[in-house]
C-alpha cells in the first residue's frame, strides 16, 4: 500500500500520503503530510475526540486526503478504538513508544503528531505486529484468564497466611494445599470435626496416605472462630475464581479451535516438551496461526523477547540482556520451559542442567524458553512436530566440546605432555585406593 520509494533530502520517502496520530485518553492529535506533483508537500493538522462519532469523522477526513498509511503510538489501551476505526480503509502502523523519542524541550501534542507522521512517511522504525481481529479477541480472553489466575493466587496466599497464624502447618507437609486432598482436610478443619489418623487416610490420596501421622500433627493448631470465618470467606472466593477460570478456558477453546486444521496445530505443539493443550491454546491466542510476518525463527524469538540483546561500544560488548517485550507470551514460555525441565529422559532436561552449572538457573531457563520458542515457530508455521533428541544427545554434544578442547591442549603442550598428565592422574588414583585399603 506504500508508494514508490523516492529520495527526499537525507531520507527516502516511502509513503507520500500519510498521517501521524498522537493518541490520548480524551482526544487525538492528527497531522497529515501529503505530497503531490502539482502542490508539492503540504501538511494539515486537526484534533478529534476519542468517541466513535469523532473517530469516524477523523477517518473520513483522512480518506478525503487519500491517505494510504496512518501511524500511531501504542499508548496504553487508548489506541485500540483508533485502530479499529481505520483498519478497514488504510494501512495502520502501530509503533512502540520506546522507539519514538522526539527532541526534548520541544514537546507539544502537535509536534508529536508531526514526528509520528515523519516516521511513517520515511518508515524510520518498524511497526509492531498486530494480528487479525479474531486473534486479538482471543488475546483479551487469555489475558483476562491470567488476571484471574493471579487473583486466585493472591487469595490462596492469604488463606495460607491465616493457616500459619493459627499454627496449622499443612503447607509444610503437602505441596498443594488446595488440591483434592488439601480441600478435604480444610473442610475437616472448618467444620470442626474430630481429626483422627484413620479419617485423614480416607480423605487424602496417593503418597499422602503414608504421611497421615505428619498431617495430623500439622493440623493440630490454635484454630479460633475468627480463623474459620476468614478461611470460609477466602475459600469461597477461591472456588468462585476457579469456576470463572474454567469457564474462560472453555470459551477460549471454543473460540480459538474452530476447525480440524487448527486442532492439528494444537496437536503438533503438544509434541514439544512442557506444552499441554492449555498452554498450546494460550500460545496461539497470543501469536495466532499465521506467522508469515516473521521470516525466520530468529525474528520470532526476537519479537517474543527471548533472543540475546546486543549493545556494543568502542568495539566491546557492553551487555547482552534480553529486551523487555511481550510479557504475557514470554512469561508463558518460561513457565513451559520450567515444566519441560522435569520431563524425564528428555534432551531439554539434560540441556537445562548442563547450562545451569555454567551460567546459572535463571539464564538457563531463558535459554530453554528460547529453544522451545523456535520449536513452537516450526510447529505453527511449518507443521513440523518436535523430534526428541533424548538426554544422551546433550552429553554427546558436551563430549564433542571436551574433545575439541583437549585437541587444542594437545597441540599446545604436545601429545606426550598430555599423556604424562593422564598417567599421573592414574597413579594418584591408585595410591589413594591403596591408602584407603
Amino acid at each position: 500500500m506504500s508508494n514508490k520509494t523516492q529520495q527526499n533530502g537525507n531520507y527516502e520517502v516511502v509513503n507520500k500520503k500519510c498521517a501521524g496520530i498522537d493518541v490520548h485518553r480524551d482526544f487525538v492529535s492528527v497531522t497529515v503530510i501529503i505530497e503531490t506533483v502539482k502542490k508539492g508537500i503540504f501538511t494539515d493538522y486537526r484534533e478529534f475526540e476519542t468517541n466513535k462519532k469523532s473517530l469516524l469523522e477523523m477517518r473520513d477526513w483522512l480518506v478525503d486526503y487519500k491517505c494510504t498509511v496512518a501511524g500511531l503510538e501504542s499508548t496504553g489501551k487508548y489506541w485500540y478504538p483508533v485502530y479499529f476505526s481505520l483498519e478497514d480503509v488504510m494501512q495502520v502502523n502501530v509503533y512502540n513508544a520506546r522507539n519514538m523519542r522526539n527532541i526534548p524541550g520541544k514537546k507539544t501534542d502537535k509536534k508529536d503528531s508531526e514526528w509520528i507522521a515523519k516516521i511513517t512517511r520515511h518508515a524510520l522504525i518498524m511497526p509492531s505486529y498486530i494480528p487479525e481481529q479474531h486473534i486479538r479477541d482471543a488475546r483479551l480472553i487469555s489475558r483476562e484468564r491470567k488476571a484471574l489466575v493471579q487473583q486466585r493466587g493472591s487469595v490462596r496466599q492469604r488463606a495460607l497466611g491465616i493457616l500459619d497464624s493459627a499454627g496449622i502447618k499443612l503447607s509444610s507437609v503437602m505441596s498443594d494445599v488446595f488440591g483434592v486432598s488439601g480441600r478435604n482436610l480444610l473442610d475437616l478443619l472448618i467444620n470442626r470435626k474430630a481429626i483422627t489418623v484413620k479419617k485423614i487416610e480416607g480423605l487424602v490420596y496417593g503418597q499422602l496416605r503414608k504421611k497421615s501421622d505428619s498431617l495430623m500433627l500439622a493440623m493440630d493448631g490454635y484454630l479460633r472462630d475468627t480463623h474459620i470465618f476468614l478461611l470460609k470467606m477466602l475459600l469461597d472466593q477461591e472456588n468462585d475464581l476457579t469456576k470463572k477460570i474454567n469457564a474462560i478456558e472453555e470459551r477460549l477453546e471454543e473460540f480459538l479451535i474452530d476447525s480440524e486444521e487448527k486442532k492439528a496445530v494444537v496437536d503438533t505443539i503438544i509434541t514439544i516438551p512442557g506444552f499441554s493443550e492449555r498452554s498450546a491454546m494460550l500460545l496461539l491466542s497470543e501469536v495466532g496461526f499465521d506467522l508469515e510476518t516473521f521470516p525466520s525463527n530468529k525474528n520470532f524469538c526476537s519479537w517474543v523477547g527471548l533472543a540475546p540483546g546486543k549493545k556494543e561500544s568502542a568495539g566491546k560488548n557492553v551487555s547482552g540482556k534480553i529486551q523487555v517485550r511481550q510479557r504475557y507470551l514470554r512469561a508463558l514460555l518460561i513457565e513451559v520451559a520450567l515444566a519441560s525441565t522435569r520431563c524425564k529422559g528428555s534432551y531439554v532436561k539434560a540441556k537445562y542442567w548442563n547450562l545451569k552449572g555454567r551460567i546459572g538457573g535463571n539464564k538457563a531457563v531463558v535459554a530453554i524458553a528460547h529453544y522451545l520458542a523456535r520449536a513452537a515457530y516450526r510447529a505453527i508455521k511449518e507443521g513440523m512436530p518436535y523430534k526428541e533428541l533424548t538426554e544422551n544427545h546433550a552429553s554427546l554434544r558436551q563430549s564433542k566440546i571436551d574433545l575439541k578442547q583437549l585437541t587444542k591442549i594437545t597441540q599446545r603442550l604436545g601429545k606426550e605432555a598430555v599423556m604424562a598428565y593422564i598417567d599421573c592422574d592414574i597413579i594418584d588414583e591408585n595410591d589413594q585406593n591403596n591408602d584407603n585399603q
